[in-house]
């Protein structure tokens, strides 16, 4: 059980993290935004069901989260193919230069676009690791899966990446 007072830290400790991996997984800020704020309003509702013995508070919280979205998703039926993920990107990070500005931007179309030829299941997984931020650990609690699962998928998936932007670099 996690007491009231002690949600406001945590809040402002997990709120950018989770934003940014629920922005990567829907179509716009507004969904984000709204599943956003379920997710902090369910884990706080519910906070006398959370038992810190079977995971990490993140643990917990990027479960709900991850159920939220597929409820979404199951009440929209359907998921969208295109994810745009440049806002979930830029969160949290320190105000380039024009200069970097243009070459990010660059680079994100790019990393969209070679994203968007994973399978659903290695772009969620990718969203909560570099998006989310969260080790594999929890990331394999999250998909029930087991850790090193999720190191293999990882590490495929960058490959995938890796070999898709070098052959992209080389035409």
């Amino acid at each position: 059980m996690i007491p009231k007072e002690d949600f406001g830290p945590l809040f402002d400790e997990y709120y950018s993290k989770l934003y940014a991996y629920i922005r990567s997984q829907v179509a716009n800020r507004e969904t984000a935004e709204d599943i956003t704020a379920a997710t902090f309003e369910r884990a706080f509702s519910r906070s006398h069901l959370y038992d810190a013995n079977k995971g990490s508070f993140a643990t917990w919280l990027f479960r709900i989260a991850r159920n939220l979205v597929i409820n979404h998703y199951a009440s929209v039926s359907r998921k969208p193919v295109h994810y745009d993920l440049t806002e979930a990107m830029e969160i949290s990070t320190a105000e380039p230069s024009p200069e970097q500005q243009v070459i990010r931007q660059e680079q994100h179309r790019v990393l969209l676009e070679l994203l968007s030829d994973l399978s659903e299941r290695d772009q969620e997984i990718i969203s909560l690791k570099f998006f989310g931020r969260l080790p594999n650990k929890k990331i394999a609690e999250i998909m029930d899966l087991k850790e090193k699962t999720v190191s293999v998928i990882v590490l495929r998936a960058l490959q995938k990446l890796k070999s898709r932007l070098e052959a992209k670099a080389a035409i």
